[in-house]
């Protein structure tokens, strides 16, 4: 952590949140360091898993206009060695997980499809046999509308087993699945509604949003207690679902005028619920940190101006025991000052430091994870279309000393 300390030190002392070039390795396919994903253009997802249990994160990465439509990458002590999934295009969107879906030890992935496609699926790991050229392929969805931007999984209705949730944009709906003993049989996932939005009207919404984007339409997941009866809801779309019983959820609204946003929870100020943070995916506008007080969800600008942010989380990047957010811009539309960024929070839903990673480079629906296995937190980079096929790695402050991941 000695490069990093001196880096903020810096910055706290003369006020210039810079570039922070030197406190990352920066690894790249523009470089050699990695091969690409595929030769396709749109990169759309990306999740981040120890694939072959060896205490190390590895990676998985989708793009949807040539095969192969996923890979996933094996770190190694020489760096990490591509793997194919999925040999087929799929037309795999955003919002790719990894899980054990099968229970068997591990790490499984899950995605689904674009607007070609009303698909979900997911993807069982062979391990420790890598040896055949992709992973077998299942079915989780195969009737409705296409479109199925993001999924999360966690234990929703408090039976201490997991829970799948997606949004599905082609039906306008919010979908909640008990993962089943047997998830090989697509007969075995029941789909239960959540919630479903129409096309009618909306709010007037923060931002300017891209021209295909649907008239109210939702997408963004993340998970928290948000009113600590120690059940884990589910938020997104500007709302929070919390289950009620009766394969039943309540929602409840934080902003009904960032539905099309991304979404990260944590405590970022003590006391009281989590604090929620929204962001636009697609689009220009602000990142918002929502805190609730007696019944409303006060709403605070923290950047005034996000340009396609479509990564975003909320973490303890320099452990001082206050939550700070991590986001990424997208460089659409020209946007040729994309920054992937992070805020340190003070404790009291402040941030008055930051650090810049990079500059100009296209980071779209990525990850922060410690990607080296030394403990600390790194960046997984992907562009949707800027510069495509490729693929960014930064590794803080280089690898150090490895520190396995705890047990799962």
């Amino acid at each position: 952590m000695k490069i990093l300390t001196l880096c903020l030190l810096y910055a706290i002392l003369t006020g210039n949140f810079v570039v922070a070039q030197d406190c990352w390795l920066h690894l790249s396919t523009t470089k050699g360091d990695l091969d690409i994903p595929n030769p396709g253009k749109q990169q759309t997802s990306c999740a981040v898993a120890d694939f072959d249990n060896d205490g190390i994160n590895d990676f998985c990465v989708s793009e949807r206009t040539s095969p192969p439509g996923l890979v996933w990458y094996q770190r190694t002590t020489n760096g990490w060695i591509r793997h194919i999934v999925e040999d087929a295009i799929c037309f795999i969107e955003a919002g790719t997980i990894a899980f054990d879906v099968d229970n068997d030890g591990d790490q499984d992935i899950i995605a689904g499809g674009e607007s070609k496609t009303n698909q979900v699926w997911w993807w069982e790991n062979p391990y420790p046999d890598f040896s055949k050229p992709a992973w077998p392929r299942y079915l989780i969805r195969n009737t409705g509308g296409n479109k199925v931007h993001d999924q999360i999984v966690g234990d929703f209705d408090s039976d201490s087993k997991p829970d799948l949730v997606f949004w599905a944009q082609g039906d306008q709906t919010l979908y909640f699945a008990r993962i089943p003993e047997d998830p090989v049989l697509i007969e075995n996932w029941k789909l239960i509604p959540v919630y479903k939005y129409y096309s009618d009207s909306q709010m007037e919404q923060h931002g300017i949003y891209p021209s295909w984007k649907s008239t109210n339409e939702h997408e963004g997941l993340a998970k928290a207690d948000i009113d600590g009866d120690g059940v884990q809801d589910i938020i997104g779309g500007g709302l929070w679902f919390k289950f009620i019983g009766n394969d039943q959820f309540s929602y409840n609204i934080i902003d009904e005028a960032y539905t099309f946003s991304r979404t990260a929870a944590g405590q970022l100020i003590p006391g009281g619920r989590p604090e929620v943070v929204m962001v636009v995916g697609d689009g220009l506008a602000p990142m918002y940190l929502y805190q609730y007080d007696k019944g409303t969800w006060k709403r605070k600008e923290i950047v005034k101006s996000v340009s396609n942010g479509h990564s975003l989380a909320v973490i303890d990047f320099d452990n001082d025991g206050n939550l700070d957010i991590w986001y990424a811009e997208m460089t659409l539309s020209g946007h040729k000052e994309a920054v992937n960024r992070i805020l340190f929070g003070d404790g009291k839903g402040n941030f008055i430091r930051d650090m810049i990673i990079s500059k100009g480079i296209d980071v779209h629906d990525s990850e922060i994870a410690d990607l080296d296995g030394d403990g600390d937190l790194d960046i997984l980079g992907k562009p949707y279309d800027g510069d495509a096929p490729r693929l960014d790695i930064w590794l803080q402050n280089g690898t150090g000393e490895k520190i396995p991941l705890p047990k799962k």
